[in-house]
């Protein structure tokens, strides 16, 4: 995606794929709220690395793994 020179930087929105898994991981329970900070934390290096054209998966959770399609989802 950034591979021309440009005058601007492109990205996607990793929104989505950055709140998945801490909302997951919270589940409203304040007894999760630690876990769900650090897997923010790891969503958060993995999307910049994703951003940086650098990401592998490495050091992922299952759970991130997990793919978010949902057919018919409207945004």
């Amino acid at each position: 995606m950034n591979q021309s020179p440009n005058s601007w930087h492109v990205s996607f929105s990793y929104a989505r794929a950055l709140q998945n898994t801490c909302l997951k991981t919270w589940g409203g329970r304040p007894e999760n709220v630690k876990a769900a900070q650090d897997a923010l934390l790891v969503q958060a290096s993995t999307n910049s690395l994703a951003q940086l054209g650098k990401y592998t998966g490495e050091g992922e959770s299952e759970e991130a793994k997990k793919g978010m399609f949902v057919k018919g989802y409207v945004y």
